[in-house]
């Protein structure tokens, strides 16, 4: 056995290696996978097709480029969808609950200003009696609202942060931290002021919008008030 292994050229396990990954594509399902199993199974070929012949298999080779290419063009395409398709669930998320006061067309100006993040567990989005540079909405995930070294609240998914810095202008009273990995639509504050400025319907939307979670803060918090963010 080890005598016919050692038998086997380099070129003949590049060959071997591109036929085991073609049948490994297709135990799968998930198009993406298989498309970027079929990239890496058509390189093996080209390898082989160049180094396995006493002469390059142009033919072969011509091919495999073709097919290497469609395939890279597809996984951009699929990609591009797919992380359009996670953009549209987003927005459907927060334009039917969070911002339903908004129509079609001022709830798309707000969504071009602002940009979609996942940030890790930790991450801090407010610091008590800093300025605050981002309004941010809470997509999916958990944070927590620090007054003087006191957990006040825990805010989860639809809640706002940075809010009331929005409505008066005055530092974070508060700090907060995500408990764990967040998605998040954040809007640059100085970003969103201008948009503001432009459109007062967006910001008559937005202030009913902030009112109603604020209420919702109130009715949450452990046992007192939670200071405003």
């Amino acid at each position: 056995m080890l005598d016919l292994l050692n038998a086997v050229r380099w070129q003949d396990w590049a060959g071997n290696a591109c036929y085991a990954l073609l049948a490994a594509s297709y135990l799968f399902t998930n198009m993406l996978w298989l498309r970027v199993i079929a990239v890496v199974s058509l390189a093996f070929e080209g390898v082989y097709f160049v180094f396995g012949a006493d002469s390059p298999l142009w033919v072969g080779i011509g091919w495999n480029v073709v097919f290497v290419a469609i395939n890279l063009v597809m996984l951009v395409l699929l990609l591009r969808e797919r992380r359009q398709l996670r953009l549209d669930a987003d927005a459907a998320i927060l334009k039917r609950g969070l911002f339903a006061e908004l129509d079609s067309l001022n709830f798309g100006r707000l969504l071009k200003a602002g940009e979609w993040l996942e940030l890790p567990r930790g991450t801090r989005l407010t610091t008590e009696g800093q300025p605050v540079g981002y309004f941010y909405v809470i997509a999916d995930g958990l944070a927590e609202v620090d007054v003087r070294g006191h957990v006040v609240s825990v805010l989860q998914n639809g809640a706002f942060v940075g809010e009331m810095s929005l409505l008066t202008n005055a530092p974070a009273s508060a700090t907060v931290t995500t408990l764990a990995v967040c998605r998040v639509f954040r809007l640059d504050r100085s970003r969103l002021d201008e948009l503001l400025l432009r459109h007062p319907e967006v910001r008559a939307g937005l202030d009913r919008t902030i009112g109603r979670d604020l209420a919702r803060k109130l009715r949450t918090t452990r046992g007192r008030p939670a200071s405003a963010i």
